[in-house]
């Protein structure tokens, strides 16, 4: 069961037209007695937990070898404190002392939300926001990591060169860190961020789960 959801995202696998196609329906409707193929099998099962092929996102295989993506630079200091023992103007003074030291970048902030079963990916620039809607029931884990491609969008068309991006998703920072290349939009912006560094960007991506709080400060 889990494997057809799973294989739904890949279209170049051969097996997909077998399990998706449709193919042969009406002849093992006319012999209910003889097995039916897995994909005739398994779609009352995906209709029972809502699957819906159009939500799939497709993931692809990079064709560039893994040796030569660039390890982005993740920066997890301000995580280092705990919320829970930590005042909020300590956040507020380190944030500031690393935008201080990274003085003269671009900034750049990401956001995911979600309300019931509609989610949002949010990049904002300094005078700029780029959003988009995912498809519904998307994990907030893809939803974060999703808003991370838009800021790269950004960083491709900007004439800027020195760039920072700020996230306050921890795991999706940590795919990154963790380079989880077998993550279809993990390996997205890790080709995007190599090509950025190519191009002569700079790129670094820092991590603060309390970022939205004192970043308006």
């Amino acid at each position: 069961m889990q494997y057809c959801p799973k294989l739904s995202s890949t279209a170049q696998n051969p097996a997909y037209s077998g399990v998706f196609a449709g193919k042969f329906k009406l002849a093992f409707d006319r012999k209910p007695n003889q097995i039916p193929p897995l994909g005739l099998r398994v779609q009352p099962d995906l209709h029972a937990i809502g699957f819906k092929q159009k939500d799939t996102v497709q993931g692809s295989t990079s064709a560039t070898s893994p040796w030569l993506l660039h390890h982005p630079r993740v920066n997890f200091d301000l995580h280092h404190f705990r919320k829970e023992d930590t005042p909020p103007e300590i956040y507020r003074s380190r944030f500031h002392e690393l935008c201080s030291y990274y003085d003269g970048f671009y900034r750049l902030y990401t956001d995911g939300s979600k309300i019931g079963d509609q989610v949002v990916s949010a990049a904002v620039a300094r005078n700029s926001t780029k959003t988009v809607r995912l498809p519904d029931r998307a994990s907030i884990f893809r939803v974060e990591l999703y808003a991370i491609t838009l800021a790269m969008d950004f960083i491709r068309h900007s004439k800027d060169i020195k760039f920072i991006v700020f996230s306050d998703s921890k795991s999706s920072l940590e795919a990154l860190n963790g380079f989880k290349i077998e993550l279809d939009l993990v390996l997205k912006i890790i080709k995007d961020y190599t090509d950025l560094i190519k191009a002569g960007k700079f790129n670094q991506i820092l991590l603060d789960s309390h970022l939205r709080e004192h970043s308006r400060q």
